[in-house]
């Protein structure tokens, strides 16, 4: 079954970065960076809904991962605007959308955010789509 129905779910998600100590848009970090930002996570993968001690473990797995690639990872957060629900993420600047892609798909994601200044918008790792959203 294809993960497009969860697409715009993904979409109303609050992405933000955490720099110097405080919580900031994605796409205000991308502004500030000058490049757009990727945000992954290995929370929750695929259908799976394991504890949060196993979801910490993979996510710190995941950062290794990234910094192996030779990147800063920057703790991120995905949350759901509605619910209280929210996954720890990576927010990464230099990698292309293939590359963010394949490591989602290492990891099980169904999907990863790409941030700009002026867009959010979810790439599916496994599948042919992408959503997108204006920022600001």
């Amino acid at each position: 079954m294809s993960s497009l129905r969860w697409a715009h779910v993904y979409l109303k998600a609050l992405v933000t970065v955490r720099v110097d100590g405080l919580w900031v848009d994605a796409g205000a970090y991308a502004e500030t960076v000058g490049a757009p930002v990727h945000v992954l996570t290995a929370w929750n993968p695929g259908a799976a809904r394991p504890s949060e001690a196993a979801n910490r473990a993979a996510n710190e797995r995941l950062r290794a991962h990234l910094v192996d690639l030779g990147l800063e990872p920057v703790p991120a957060l995905g949350a759901d605007p509605d619910s209280a629900h929210a996954e720890e993420s990576w927010a990464v600047v230099g990698l292309s959308d293939d590359a963010a892609r394949c490591v989602g798909a290492a990891f099980d994601q169904v999907a990863v955010f790409r941030a700009t200044a002026s867009e959010l918008a979810v790439l599916a790792c496994s599948e042919d789509w992408v959503v997108r959203r204006a920022l600001g």
